[in-house]
């Protein structure tokens, strides 16, 4: 029986490593190849404010109720010397949220009240914590994941170097300092950041840290929320954080569906057709998970507190802190976004808010893994629950991952309207959501050359094919087909045609940029394409990721013969493709 009991953990060992190696590499696979590498929704309105501003005003004044002092400096950075790329601000993010992950495994793997299969399981557990896909709407936007991951990170490690403070040496000085000052960081990295004083305050009750611990933290945690209130925001529509306008109850349910919402989106990955925003707000799944673990969430914190217990395990240490930041931070999600939930009740189930809510059950899984290892009937019942976890919630982490990679090539299409300087609303809507204020800040882009302008493609547009990097051509043919399928309008009103190319070179190879040449030799309109291998689509996204073109042909006449080249390494091809003229509809201007 014995033999059987340590074969049987020694399976679920590796099973638990094999999981999270799986959900870990394609997690990175999914983000590297559909992040946002434009700029997008929010952004347009935050550029539209830095571009105008200085540096200063720019980090103190908050955006849509949020303090962003802290991670705006990597786009001010960005925007200042690395030409506005989202690539920078990608890799930033990414390493924040690495950095998450690995302090929270220092604090899983130096615990010693637990054994091998339950730090294997709590790693199980971190990992898809934090590269589910459904995260997507944070974590593959690298401003949005630079804002969540640096508060995350910093509150991670605050929590880290708590139990160091009840030293009495220099190191407890410098722990406490590290702790305040990752308490402003993450304070002012998000408004949700300012869930880690109350945290912190828990958490220091319960290691039975001494009283002067409580001071530095006390009047850190007042310090910051008083200047959080005191900082103006950018514009007059977004004031300080609201207060709750809705009813006791109907705020506690909106929490339970939010607090919920990660088991509606799991659930959502096993139907064939994704579920709306709309049903997850009416969805009974959400709305008892959600009441359940909220439950749960209380009950845990109050015995917490009253046993004082969190110097024995850290991993109990880690799975309570964030149990109870999330919790916090759900809270203010509830009330500081009152009325907008008011008026679109679906908002509170939106997957952005998911970055949190997968966070909340992480915690509680934790604490469960380490509840677990005192008490022999529970052990087996939880580690299947830890191993059940990947597999019912890889068909949302593939569907997403599938979607990012479409809504980055939505993204770059956008742009390449963007660059040949022409209006097509309906696949610019949801990159740039307010048109008229996204396409104003394009136009500060394109005189700045940042973001999409930076490499110059808008200049080729009107150059003869014979000037266009010096005459140069190389002796590649290309084959492949072009037609138009839209009519459009440029900037300035003329007519305009989106054409969607497919290309490839002699040998296969497919190019990156295109150029579209008009009868006379002049450079009419380019096309840009985000190409991923053959092995990489099939083995992460099924074959379902194609490699095309979109580009647009400035002042079109349907009457002339329009032929498209490559123009990769500042080359053009001799071979070329004809464009043909597809049935379309012109689009009113």
């Amino acid at each position: 029986m014995h033999k059987f009991a340590a074969l049987a953990e020694r399976a679920a060992q590796i099973c638990a490593v094999l999981a999270a190696l799986i959900f870990f590499v394609s997690g990175i696979v999914y983000l590297c190849l559909g992040h946002w590498t434009v700029t997008h929704l929010d952004y347009w309105r935050i550029y539209n404010f830095c571009l105008n501003h200085t540096w200063l005003e720019s980090a103190l004044l908050k955006h849509n109720g949020h303090s962003l002092f802290f991670p705006s400096f990597f786009w001010l950075t960005d925007l200042r010397f690395f030409h506005g790329s989202q690539e920078p601000l990608f890799f930033a993010g990414l390493v924040l949220l690495l950095v998450t992950v690995a302090l929270l495994l220092i604090l899983v793997w130096r615990d010693e009240t637990v054994g091998l299969t339950a730090k294997a399981m709590a790693t199980l557990v971190v990992i898809v914590g934090n590269f589910w896909m459904a995260r997507a709407p944070i974590t593959a936007s690298g401003g949005f994941n630079s804002i969540c991951s640096l508060a995350m990170a910093s509150a991670t490690l605050a929590v880290l170097l708590l139990p160091k403070m009840c030293i009495r040496s220099a190191w407890s000085s410098l722990a406490t300092l590290i702790v305040v000052c990752a308490g402003f960081v993450a304070s002012f990295s998000f408004g949700t950041g300012l869930a880690i004083w109350p945290t912190l305050l828990l958490l220091a009750w319960c290691l039975r840290l001494p009283w002067r611990s409580f001071v530095p933290l006390g009047i850190a945690a007042v310090a910051a929320m008083v200047i959080y209130q005191l900082l103006p925001p950018h514009s007059k529509g977004h004031g300080v954080i609201q207060a709750a306008g809705s009813a006791g109850l109907a705020l506690v349910t909106q929490l339970c569906r939010l607090a919920g919402s990660p088991f509606f989106y799991a659930a959502s990955g096993w139907h064939e057709n994704p579920l709306s925003a709309e049903a997850a707000q009416s969805s009974i799944l959400s709305l008892w998970c959600g009441a359940a673990g909220l439950a749960i969430a209380v009950v845990a914190m109050v015995l917490t507190l009253i046993r004082r217990d969190l110097t024995k395990s850290s991993l109990k240490l880690i799975g309570m802190a964030l149990v109870t930041f999330n919790f916090v931070a759900m809270g203010l999600v509830i009330g500081g976004r009152a009325n907008h939930f008011r008026a679109l009740p679906f908002e509170v189930a939106a997957a952005r808010y998911l970055f949190w809510g997968t966070l909340f059950w992480t915690g509680l899984l934790l604490m469960a893994v380490q509840c677990a290892e005192s008490k022999l009937w529970l052990r087996w019942p939880v580690y299947l629950v830890a191993l059940a976890l990947p597999v019912l919630a890889f068909p949302e982490h593939y569907r997403d991952g599938l979607n990012a990679r479409w809504g980055r090539e939505a993204a770059e299409w956008s742009a390449v309207s963007l660059v040949n300087g022409v209006r097509d609303e309906q696949l610019a809507r949801p990159v740039l959501g307010y048109l008229e204020l996204g396409y104003r800040v394009a136009g500060q882009l394109r005189v700045r050359r940042l973001d999409m302008f930076a490499d110059g493609l808008q200049d080729w547009i009107g150059l003869e094919e014979a000037n266009l990097f010096g005459g140069r051509h190389k002796p590649e043919k290309l084959k492949g087909q072009c037609a138009v399928t839209a009519l459009v309008h440029c900037d300035n009103g003329a007519p305009a045609a989106r054409v969607v190319v497919q290309a490839a070179s002699q040998g296969g190879s497919v190019p990156e940029t295109l150029v579209i040449v008009d009868p006379t030799g002049v450079v009419r309109g380019v096309a840009r394409s985000s190409t991923t291998s053959r092995f990489i689509s099939r083995v992460f996204y099924l074959g379902k990721v194609q490699n095309n073109f979109l580009g647009y042909i400035r002042d079109y006449n349907p009457r002339l013969r329009y032929t498209v080249c490559s123009a990769d390494d500042r080359t053009l091809s001799e071979g070329k493709i004809p464009v043909q003229v597809g049935t379309t509809e012109p689009a009113k201007p």
